[in-house]
């Protein structure tokens, strides 16, 4: 069986104030001025120059840059990490050489 405990000082909480709240007035806030920034009024503006480059591809040599930029995407879903053989190496290089080329 559980006794019942009176809480000291909850008799406190609920108690009325003896006097009433004393109220602030309301007043407005003085406008304060915004300052004023001046803006230029004529500006020139340059686009940026982008180059483009064209280069003549077959559809090996696309496969072979798609095949590439999925490796450097997901490199955790490599599953053969063996080395290239050695006439992948040489066309992966003449591709190379032929996108470099074009930079030139």
């Amino acid at each position: 069986m559980f006794k019942r405990v009176s809480l000291s000082g909850s008799a406190e909480l609920f108690r009325e104030t003896s006097s009433t709240p004393e109220v602030l007035a309301e007043t407005d806030p003085e406008p304060i001025q915004a300052p004023i920034h001046h803006l230029p009024i004529h500006r020139e503006i340059r686009p940026e120059l982008i180059p483009y480059f064209d280069y003549q591809l077959t559809e090996a040599q696309v496969q072979a840059l798609v095949d590439a930029v999925q490796k450097i995407k997901y490199p955790h879903n490599l599953k053969n990490t063996a080395k290239l053989s050695m006439e992948e190496f040489e066309r992966l290089e003449a591709l190379r050489q032929l996108l470099l080329d074009g930079l030139r």
